[in-house]
């Protein structure tokens, strides 16, 4: 792997702890009631620390790396050429639980070339738990290396499945259904990329959801598949679904 890019890799790194840091200031702004929250969708919020969080990224990356494209969740996307490495952005991911004050919620960056991710950072602020992968260079957490669940699914498997008001809730139900008529059991994060990076972590057996946005999924994939997981993902207008396991579930979660 050229030098250019661990040198992305561990500015993306370094970038997602500091913007942790902001949101968590803004965290405690919310605790005080000063901080602006607005709804984009039923159960879709954005808040004052959303957009701050996403601009504080934005800028640190057109100042480092100005030859890069970027699309981020709040502001959107800009103009890029093929084979112009593109940032992708979740500036919180988990929004509504940040706003009730629940540690479920990460900041999500991902750099792509071509539509694939090379490099992914999740990073959990309230817990301070750094995931990432670097294509080729295994999954990490912290500085540990990170592998998939190897075993314990013979005593219990746990599948975390996640819900969009944009799919059919009939999809979501069948899912949840067709895991407890094989005994796995379920949990619902409420935030995709962490739910994802769980997987990598082993703390999960697999992931679901019918549809997600390219910033909610694309650092968490190459997280998983350096991790050692199975990973599907299928286009769908205007975003993605995602299923990603260890392969002794896969065939089930998929159905």
């Amino acid at each position: 792997m050229n030098n250019k890019l661990r040198q992305k890799y561990a500015f993306a790194k370094l970038l997602a702890k500091e913007a942790g840091t902001l949101a968590l200031n803004f965290q405690a702004q919310l605790q005080q009631g000063k901080l602006t929250v607005s709804q984009k969708g039923r159960q879709d919020f954005v808040s004052e620390a959303d957009k701050e969080t996403e601009n504080f990224i934005k800028n640190c990356i057109a100042t480092t790396y100005p030859e890069d494209g970027f699309l981020g969740e709040e502001t959107g996307q800009e103009e890029h050429k093929k084979g112009q490495g593109v940032w992708v952005v979740d500036p919180i991911d988990g929004t509504t639980n940040y706003l009730r004050q629940h540690s479920l919620w990460c900041i999500s960056i991902a750099y792509m070339i071509d539509d694939k991710p090379i490099i992914g950072v999740i990073y959990d602020p309230t817990h301070d738990e750094l995931f990432s992968a670097l294509e080729g260079s295994g999954a990490w957490l912290n500085e540990q290396a990170m592998y998939v669940n190897q075993g314990i699914q013979d005593i219990v498997s746990i599948v975390n499945v996640g819900y969009s008001a944009k799919m059919p809730l009939d999809a979501y139900l069948q899912t949840i259904t067709r895991l407890l008529d094989h005994g796995i059991e379920h949990r619902r994060h409420g935030s995709a990329a962490l739910g994802l990076a769980h997987v990598a972590a082993g703390r999960f057996d697999g992931y679901r959801e019918d549809f997600l946005n390219t910033w909610d999924i694309m650092a968490g994939v190459i997280i998983l598949q350096e991790s050692g997981a199975n990973v599907d993902i299928e286009q769908r207008k205007n975003g993605y679904a995602i299923q990603a396991s260890i392969p002794a579930i896969t065939a089930i979660l998929k159905g």
